[in-house]
């Protein structure tokens, strides 16, 4: 177990590492962009790129769903990671053709007569859509290939492929901002897709090398097993196209009430939130192989254990991050992008703590996914998902701020996340009220005297770089003596000590 429990924090470290990079190259290469498009095109890229970003965000989903079913068999003596490869990859494939159709058919209407574009864009955004379709369809395909590399733990390569691709985007952003032309939009979502069809071709080249013996096509007899598969797939896509259409949804209502400027603020408040997501739900990834592994071995122990150390580890990142962000974010977002957009600084705010809900599901869809039994999981997840978008619609109909969209999100999550631990508890057994205390008892405590300095520091006059800029490094360091004093047990700070000491 404590080398188990090595190679988890070794991979969170690598992931640590992936996504404080990406995080910090991506919100750079977003103030390029919003420079060079202007906040309109910079929208529409947000609504008609966003069909990517939604069949980007299905194929990581399914990747996840598929190293669920890689790592079943590795967990299994007699497991055929080959056959479940194989069937895998066939699904994916028909799936990705699915989409194509869909998206190339009742998608392309929707441009050409709904969406609202300026004068004269019409035709950027449906040269944006062709590109993203296709390049959303490749991401698909390449899901088997992804979830091998996850499957067998493989986090350090996956790093430095997502850096790489980072970096590679960051170079054609800063040789686009040379260019004067009428097709920077154009330019800038062929960027994008190039960097996608890297992956693929990596993905695929470096799996054949090292898992040869996996990834030898045939044909997988038997209904039953594709049936368990589509099974669990159709709900993981069921749960993952009801959050694509809150995603997508509330980005045409947007559209639609109040127009692409904020299209363009929502979408640098998403990027923000993304971010932070990607960042502090890394310990979540790394562990999910380990989880499925042993409820797959019978160790149901070790599962619960990992669930509920996740479920705080997960949030005390949050704080540790966002904390001090949220501070001065007035001041982080004039740092960030110069000029702020209308509206960007609520939306932003409001996006962080969705974000920050969002993950209070530490290790929990882990579990989930070990047991199989996802239907009811992911129709509660769905529900509370799709009845945003007919509430979000009234509300603005009524005249209510765009950033009220959020305060829905958010009231819909928490609701959500109650339905969820009470299913954990009615249909697996599950100690929810022990994960209740271990996951959200101290990060809550925390919480609290965070929202106590926040209002604090309301009275305060702060108007300088320099006195906002302590503000943050003096609520950083008291974000790290709280999580190291509060946050953590005492067993993980003798461990942090015995690290330190050692270094």
């Amino acid at each position: 177990m404590r080398s188990a429990n090595r190679r988890i924090a070794k991979n969170t470290a690598f992931m640590y590492v992936r996504l404080l990079t990406t995080m910090v190259i991506g919100l750079y290469v977003s103030r390029l962009a919003l420079e060079i498009l202007g906040v309109s095109d910079y929208g529409l890229f947000a609504v008609v790129g966003g069909v990517l970003a939604m069949f980007t965000f299905i194929s990581n989903s399914l990747a996840s769903a598929t190293s669920r079913f890689f790592n079943t068999e590795m967990g299994k003596k007699d497991g055929d990671v080959n056959a479940s490869f194989n069937i895998n990859l066939l699904l994916h494939v028909c799936l990705a053709i699915i989409i194509f159709a869909l998206a190339e058919t009742i998608g392309l209407w929707y441009v050409y007569n709904r969406l609202n574009v300026e004068s004269g864009k019409l035709a950027d955004a449906v040269f944006v859509y062709h590109i993203s379709i296709i390049t959303a369809c490749l991401g698909i395909v390449n899901g088997p290939y992804q979830s091998l590399f996850a499957a067998h733990e493989r986090f350090k390569f996956m790093a430095v492929m997502d850096i790489v691709n980072s970096l590679v985007r960051l170079g054609c952003i800063l040789m686009l901002s040379l260019y004067h032309g009428d097709y920077a939009l154009r330019v800038y979502s062929i960027i994008f897709s190039l960097t996608t069809a890297n992956t693929f071709v990596v993905y695929h080249w470096v799996a054949y090398r090292n898992w040869a013996h996996i990834i030898k096509y045939r044909f997988v007899g038997g209904w039953q097993r594709y049936r368990e598969v589509l099974s669990f797939g159709g709900w993981n896509v069921l749960a993952t196209m009801a959050y694509m259409v809150r995603s997508s949804g509330s980005d045409l209502l947007l559209n639609s009430f109040f127009g692409t400027a904020m299209n363009g603020a929502f979408a640098i408040s998403r990027t923000v939130n993304q971010s932070i997501m990607s960042f502090t739900g890394s310990f979540d990834s790394a562990s999910a192989p380990q989880i499925i592994q042993s409820y797959a071995a019978g160790d149901n122990d070790r599962c619960t254990y990992l669930c509920n150390k996740i479920g705080r580890i997960n949030i005390l990142m949050f704080e540790l991050l966002c904390i001090p962000l949220l501070i001065e974010l007035d001041f982080v977002l004039r740092l960030w992008l110069g000029k702020v957009p209308d509206g960007a600084y609520m939306l932003t705010y409001l996006n962080i703590i969705v974000g920050g809900m969002s993950l209070t599901c530490g290790g929990i869809f882990n579990l989930i996914n070990a047991t199989g039994r996802i239907k009811w999981f992911k129709v509660n997840t769905s529900a509370f998902f799709i009845a945003c978008i007919p509430v979000g619609y009234i509300l603005f109909d009524n005249g209510f701020p765009a950033y009220s969209i959020l305060v829905l999100f958010l009231v819909a999550d928490v609701l959500q996340r109650g339905v969820q631990l009470y299913l954990m508890h009615r249909l697996l057994g599950f100690d929810s009220w022990r994960y209740a205390r271990e996951a959200y008892g101290r990060p809550m405590v925390i919480g609290i005297i965070a929202a106590a300095g926040f209002y604090l520091h309301a009275f305060l006059n702060i108007e300088s770089a320099l006195e906002s800029i302590a503000t943050i490094g003096a609520t950083a360091v008291l974000t790290i003596l709280l999580i190291y004093g509060i946050g953590l047990t005492g067993d993980e700070r003798a461990a942090l000590k015995r690290v330190l000491i050692r270094r």
